[in-house]
C-alpha cells in the first residue's frame, strides 16, 4: 500500500477542512427524504425516529453529521494493512448496533468509494466493487426499514460507480442489545464472524437500560466474535464523555475527542457549516476468538 502520512488522510479528502457531502449519498439521501411526510417532532423523537416524520427530521437533520463522524473515525483503518487483508479474505461482514437508517454501513460503502477514487494514497489492493454484510440492529421499525430502503438504492446507484456490490447482503435484528447477543451469536457463527462492529450513539441509552458492568460484558463477547483485523468502533456525541471515558477504563482501551465541520444539509445558505464535537473509540480486540478459530 502507498499510505500517506498518518494524520493526513481526512485533510486530503477534505482539504478545505469542511466535510461534503458526495453525489453518490445525497441521491439515496433525497430520494427517502422527499419521500416521507413533513411534521412537527420532539428533539428526542428527532434523535431517534420512531415514525415516518421523525425519520423525515432525522435524515435532515443528524444522519450526515453521524455518517461524518464514523468516516472520521474509520478513515485510517480503511486505509490500513489490516482493512486490506480483510477485502483480500471476501466481503466486509459489518456489525451496526444503534443502526437508525444504517447511517454506519452507509458511512462505510461512501468512505471504501471515495478512497478508491478520490485520494493520491489509494491502496493498489482495493477490488472494484467492494462486498459488504451488513447486520443492522435497532429497536425502530422506521429505521430498520429506512435502511435497507437507503442501501438498496446504494447498490442501485453504485453498481457502475460507486464500488458497491449488487451482492451486499442485509440482515435485520429488532431486539435491543446486549439481549440479542444469541441472534448476535448465531449470525456471527454463519458469517464467520464480523470485521467491524460499530455502536454509534447508543451506548449512553444502553447505560441507562442496562448498567454499565452488563454492557461491558456484552462488548466483551463482540470482541470474541470479530475476525482478525476487525476493529471495534464506538461513537457518542460531547454531552456523554464521561460515559466514553468509564467504559473505555473498563474495556482497557483509550477514548479520543475528534472535531468535525460539515456543510450543513440540506444547505440553507451558500456557505453555511457547522462545526461540532464527539467522541469515538476505536480498537482492536485482543482476545477475539476468531483470531484463534479462523485459522488467523
Amino acid at each position: 500500500m502507498s499510505g500517506a502520512p498518518r494524520g493526513n488522510c481526512w485533510e486530503e479528502l477534505y482539504p478545505d477542512g469542511v466535510c461534503h457531502v458526495t453525489d453518490f449519498i445525497r441521491s439515496g439521501l433525497d430520494q427517502q427524504i422527499v419521500s416521507l411526510p413533513s411534521g412537527v417532532v420532539s428533539n428526542g423523537e428527532t434523535r431517534y425516529p420512531v415514525d415516518e416524520p421523525s425519520m423525515r427530521a432525522f435524515l435532515e437533520t443528524f444522519f450526515t453529521r453521524h455518517l461524518f463522524q464514523v468516516q472520521r473515525s474509520l478513515i485510517e483503518y480503511v486505509v490500513s494493512p489490516d482493512f486490506q487483508n480483510i477485502l483480500r479474505s471476501g466481503p466486509v461482514r459489518l456489525l451496526d448496533i444503534g443502526s437508525g437508517p444504517a447511517v454506519a454501513s452507509l458511512a462505510t460503502i461512501d468512505l471504501v468509494h471515495r478512497v478508491m477514487h478520490g485520494v493520491s494514497w489509494r491502496p493498489a489492493v482495493y477490488p472494484r466493487a467492494v462486498r459488504m454484510v451488513h447486520v443492522l440492529n435497532d429497536t425502530s421499525s422506521i429505521c430498520l426499514a429506512t435502511g435497507k430502503r437507503l442501501l438498496e438504492a446504494c447498490h442501485r446507484l453504485g453498481n457502475h460507480n460507486a464500488g458497491a456490490s449488487p451482492n451486499d447482503r442485509v440482515f435485520t435484528l429488532s431486539t435491543a442489545f446486549p439481549n440479542n447477543i444469541p441472534q448476535i451469536q448465531y449470525l456471527g457463527s454463519f458469517l464467520g464472524g464480523y470485521d467491524v462492529v460499530i455502536l454509534s450513539y447508543v451506548v449512553h441509552p444502553l447505560i441507562d437500560d442496562c448498567g454499565l458492568r452488563e454492557l461491558v460484558t456484552a462488548v466483551r463477547i463482540l470482541e470474541r466474535l470479530c475476525r482478525p483485523d476487525g476493529r471495534i468502533l464506538i461513537v457518542q456525541d460531547r454531552f456523554h464523555e464521561s460515559v466514553v471515558r468509564r467504559l473505555a477504563h473498563m474495556l482497557g482501551v483509550t477514548y479520543e475527542e475528534q472535531t468535525v465541520t460539515q456543510e450543513i444539509y440540506p444547505a440553507r445558505g451558500s456557505n453555511e457549516t457547522y462545526t461540532y464535537t464527539y467522541y469515538d473509540c476505536l480498537y482492536a480486540p485482543r482476545n477475539s476468538v476468531a483470531r484463534q478459530t479462523l485459522g488467523a
